[in-house]
């Protein structure tokens, strides 16, 4: 009866967390997470063939669907999913994916139509005492293919992480997790532990899948989103706009969101919708000056200096000659302001067909980034001409600083969580400002 109300009471729980995993895998549509589902689903009903063979006595159903839940697909697919979330090529994620499917598939046949030997009770019944020879072989291969793998995925993270991989770094800890629920599943489906042990190993591993799963996620205060950027009265109780002076003028800031004497918030953005401040009548004319031979420009433009000029920038978008320069402006180009900007420029290669639901996370993204980024000049988000499963991202950052702000941002973290299932290779290249033009405001990013 104790083993019963054991196996009973962790059923719940595996039931619960089950429950909470589906979920969240039907909600963020990734395939790690699609791939524990199975797992979890299957140490449940192992779990409830427990407790009612413990209540009623075992037969042969109860003891397959046991078998089946815990000893074949529960190591299988906690693998599978340890190596989709790891797996950096597409290619092993395929082939992962491929075995699991077909393993699991021959050896349920194999394992709902072999023939039982022995007598069944209310004891836990051990696999080499029921079964025969090839149904054990498919279930020691199946553990076999679980311990290798939840040994390399957890060895090749470590090993990332000890070398300054930060995505690897923030994986540690749920692949750890889920290592240890591995331990558990095989231990208490081997044979060798008394029945309440084993109740409680597999209920066990079913509270730590799930909880490495939610580990591997971004926590966000609005789990619909970005909303929760807009704060209470869309940019929040304080919020007030600043006046902007010189450069900023011009709209090529995001805008800053600092608390200053205000009677009332002016209205922000409606959901979903990505604004640039509105634009402020320019500087006055600067006084009229001969013109500059073109060896005196610091960036060539056709037409450099135009009638007026801000912080160094011709009305036409190029640079002001020395010479035109009023006295007292400063010498670069950008007035000065972004003196320490750096930038980034991220290649992706999607799969095919992956186009669509990667640029609506882009779109979250750059959306999130003008709301939560005010030190982030320029967020862009390109398709390449002739291919079309390319996008270019170009970031510009006002310093090293907004850059370090940049990379610890939870959006960009949820981007490269949810994104992973879409690229198959990414490129990095990292950049200083040089002479530049002073940047324009961007469009929209189109939804899709």
């Amino acid at each position: 009866m104790v083993d019963a109300l054991l196996a009973l009471v962790a059923t719940l729980g595996a039931l619960v967390a089950t429950g909470l995993l589906i979920s969240r895998a039907h909600k963020d549509r990734l395939l790690y997470l699609i791939a524990w589902s199975f797992t979890q689903v299957g140490l449940s009903l192992a779990l409830l063939s427990m407790g009612v063979g413990f209540l009623a006595g075992f037969n042969g159903v109860l003891f397959r669907v046991m078998e089946l839940g815990a000893a074949l697909i529960g190591p299988i697919w906690l693998a599978l999913g340890m190596i989709e979330l790891i797996a950096r090529y597409v290619q092993v994620r395929f082939a992962a994916w491929l075995f699991a499917i077909s393993y699991t598939v021959v050896a349920t046949v194999i394992l709902v139509l072999d023939p039982l030997k022995g007598s069944l009770s209310k004891s836990l019944p051990k696999p080499g005492d029921t079964y025969d020879a090839l149904p054990l072989l498919l279930i020691d291969g199946a553990h076999v293919v679980g311990v290798i793998a939840l040994v390399a995925c957890t060895g090749v993270t470590a090993w990332l992480a000890s070398k300054r991989d930060q995505e690897a770094a923030e994986l540690l800890i749920p692949v750890a997790l889920v290592a240890l629920a591995g331990v558990l599943v095989l231990s208490g489906t081997r044979g060798f532990l008394p029945a309440p042990l084993a109740v409680i190993a597999l209920g066990a591993a079913a509270g730590l899948v799930w909880y490495g799963a939610m580990r591997t996620i971004p926590v966000y205060e609005d789990e619909d989103g970005y909303e929760g950027y807009e704060g209470r009265d869309e940019y929040g109780d304080d919020y007030r706009e600043e006046p902007v002076t010189g450069y900023e003028e011009q709209g090529y800031t995001h805008g800053r969101h600092e608390p200053v004497p205000a009677p009332t918030p002016p209205p922000g953005p409606r959901r979903g919708e990505l604004r640039f401040p509105d634009p402020v009548p320019s500087a006055p004319p600067a006084p009229p000056v001969p013109a500059a031979p073109a060896e005196d420009l610091r960036f060539p433009a056709e037409n450099p200096a135009g009638p007026t000029a801000v912080d160094g920038v011709g009305a036409a978008g190029g640079l002001v000659p020395e010479q035109a320069r009023p006295a007292g402006l400063p010498k670069s180009g950008l007035g000065g302001r972004l003196a320490g900007a750096c930038g980034q420029i991220t290649v992706y290669t999607l799969l095919d067909g992956r186009e669509a639901a990667f640029d609506r996370l882009a779109t979250d993204l750059v959306k999130a980034a003008l709301a939560a980024e005010p030190d982030t000049v320029i967020f862009a988000c390109h398709e390449v001409v002739g291919a079309p499963t390319q996008r270019i991202f170009y970031q510009l950052f006002r310093d090293e600083a907004a850059f370090a702000a940049h990379r610890g941002q939870a959006h960009l973290r949820r981007f490269l969580a949810d994104s992973r299932t879409h690229v198959l290779a990414t490129n990095v290249i990292e950049l200083r400002l040089g002479p530049a033009k002073v940047p324009l405001p961007a469009p929209e990013f189109p939804g899709r």
